[in-house]
């Protein structure tokens, strides 16, 4: 949500389209989380972040046979993005995965402590 590539603007269909479906995966794992109660482990961590690296596989693959560009693994954004300080291609795609897996662990941190308490 932070590097869109929108060709589009508000009030157009695909504008809408990307955000509400980008948006409902935050909310699917809050709801996952908060409503249905899962709890977050070092395990879980580490499972997340190799269906991460799966799926990119697979998009990667599909780009290749589609001439895409699903999670930016083709090239960068067309559109300016904070994607452009992170390197040229392919470096700026493991940049990305550092930070996935920094961000990861510090979403993980809260249930660290709650995991300490018990």
């Amino acid at each position: 949500m932070v590097t869109p590539e929108l060709f589009v603007g508000f009030p157009h269909f695909r504008f809408f389209q990307f955000f509400t479906t980008h948006m409902l995966i935050i909310w699917v794992g809050l709801f996952f989380v908060f409503v249905k109660g899962y709890v977050v482990t070092t395990r879980g961590l580490w499972q997340s972040f190799a269906f991460l690296n799966a799926a990119a596989v697979i998009a990667f693959l599909t780009n290749i046979a589609t001439g895409g560009n699903y999670m930016f693994l083709a090239h960068k954004p067309e559109n300016p993005s904070l994607i452009d300080f992170l390197g040229p291609y392919p470096l700026y795609i493991l940049v990305l995965e550092c930070i996935a897996l920094v961000l990861f662990f510090v979403l993980y941190l809260p249930w660290r402590k709650r995991g300490e308490r018990k």
